[in-house]
């Protein structure tokens, strides 16, 4: 099977996995937001948004090192491997601990605190996990993550709707949330043993050379998560349980959408490596071409279907006690195109070995979205949020790209790119005539891209021989 192909069939394969999960994920919070109301659903948001900012912190950059260094020829993956996971394990475990110490220094409610010593949990499996899912990557098994995924969910969908049967308190809601990812961590550690043999190792000398390599990594990741998720933090500081519920659900769109392109890139950028460390760079502009091609034909759909509907969507997914949220989805929506467009050539960075030089931007991107946040926030609430989030996104997209173009002089066609922008709009201009229920908009809305990127040549017969094949 061909490289295409079989990246290709493990994207299908991992997305089918987490869009399924998330997909089930989103019924789940559709149940939880109706039960649990603006303020509840807020407090909800507060603790995961609180977590994240520590689970990003004890990262350390392992997880596109990992990816990198099991791509290389000639490496000794399981040494390697089991050390990073002895690695992660030992972070999360420390990060999760200070996360649940801290949180009593903050001005929140008794029941945030506690929810958030629970939710501590699933943020350490989550952790732990994500390191696990890169040995399927790098082997092109990612069938096993589907598994794992979507039987995860489904089971923290059934504990929900008995706790909701039951009447039960937020805090039990949040154990079933580290049930359901407890049992998805221990399905891919059991299938991923079975592809590399790892362990638990404390080669402390082979640490100290993969920190080298990992802590450009995870500084620039840890300013990523100050405008990634500081928003979300400063908002609960500022205003009510419910305003704060009002943003998380739209956001709860974007933190689900942007798993694809990290599963996509997370497939691509063990070839580019390889193709980069032989100095290959017909291939690695090959690679980078189809990466981009393919990651355009799902943002601009994206962002102009989610736009027009996003009143609808709102409605579907969270309940008529949201509908105001509908008014920053479209801001939102605009953020995650560019995320998806940005992390091709964020992972093509470290992929390039120039963290070191990136970093700078992040700082700059850090200092100045917590100066703005901190500056709006305070009097125009969720839409300063929303907005410096698209600003800062789109300098990460802008740095990043000028990076990767400066170091690697590639010629990139934009053709593909402009296509779907115009079979985009055909779209938009067809649902926004309709004015269909959002079901039968979203089937006129697919039918027409496909139909207008058909004619326009975006894809042809061979596309899908290929695809098929």
């Amino acid at each position: 099977m061909s490289l295409s192909a079989s990246i290709a069939k493990n994207t299908i394969f991992h997305t089918v996995g987490k869009f399924s999960g998330s997909l089930i994920g989103l019924v789940i919070i559709g149940f939880l937001t109706r039960y649990l109301g603006t303020a509840g659903y807020g407090y909800y948001t507060t603790v995961f948004a609180y977590l994240f900012f520590f689970s990003t912190i004890g990262d350390l950059g392992l997880y596109l090192v990992t990816l990198n260094e099991l791509g290389k020829a000639g490496a000794n993956k399981i040494k390697i491997y089991s050390n990073i996971f002895t690695m992660r394990l030992v972070s999360g475990i420390f990060f999760m601990v200070t996360a649940g110490v801290l949180i009593w220094f903050f001005p929140y409610p008794l029941i945030v605190k506690l929810g958030t010593l629970v939710a501590a949990l699933s943020v350490l499996c989550m952790m732990v996990d994500q390191i696990t899912v890169t040995v399927f990557q790098e082997q092109m098994q990612t069938k096993f993550v589907a598994i794992a995924e979507i039987v995860g969910k489904l089971l923290t969908l059934i504990l929900t709707l008995v706790l909701i049967r039951l009447q039960a308190g937020f805090i039990y809601v949040l154990w079933a949330v580290v049930l359901g990812l407890l049992t998805h961590f221990l399905i891919n550690i059991f299938f991923a043993r079975r592809l590399l043999k790892f362990t638990l190792a404390f080669d402390f000398e082979l640490w100290q050379t993969i920190f080298k390599k990992s802590w450009p990594v995870a500084t620039f990741m840890i300013f990523s998560v100050i405008y990634f998720k500081a928003d979300t933090i400063i908002l609960s500081l500022y205003h009510s349980a419910t305003v704060v519920g009002l943003y998380g659900a739209p956001y709860k769109i974007l933190e689900v959408l942007i798993a694809f392109p990290a599963i996509f890139l997370g497939l691509v950028s063990p070839h580019l490596a390889r193709a980069w460390s032989t100095k290959n760079l017909v291939d690695f502009e090959r690679i980078f071409q189809k990466a981009f091609d393919l990651l355009s034909l799902v943002v601009w759909p994206l962002i102009f279907g989610v736009s027009i509907l996003a009143k609808p969507i709102i409605n579907f997914m969270a309940g008529a006690q949201f509908v105001e949220s509908a008014k920053i989805l479209p801001l939102l929506i605009l953020a995650t195109g560019i995320i998806f467009i940005a992390h091709l050539s964020t992972f093509t960075v470290v992929t390039l070995n120039k963290q070191k030089q990136m970093m700078k931007y992040y700082f700059m991107a850090a200092v100045a979205a917590l100066a703005l946040y901190f500056i709006f926030i305070p009097r125009y609430s969720y839409w300063a949020a929303a907005s410096v989030t698209v600003l800062v996104e789109f300098f990460i997209l802008l740095t990043s790209w000028r990076m990767v173009k400066k170091e690697t002089h590639m010629h990139i066609n934009f053709i593909n790119n402009l296509k779907a922008l115009l079979s985009s709009l055909i779209m938009a201009a067809a649902i926004w005539l309709a004015n269909f229920s959002l079901l039968p908009a979203m089937l006129l809305g697919i039918l027409v891209y496909l139909g207008s990127s058909y004619v326009l040549g975006v894809w042809n017969k061979n596309t899908l021989k290929l695809l098929m094949k």
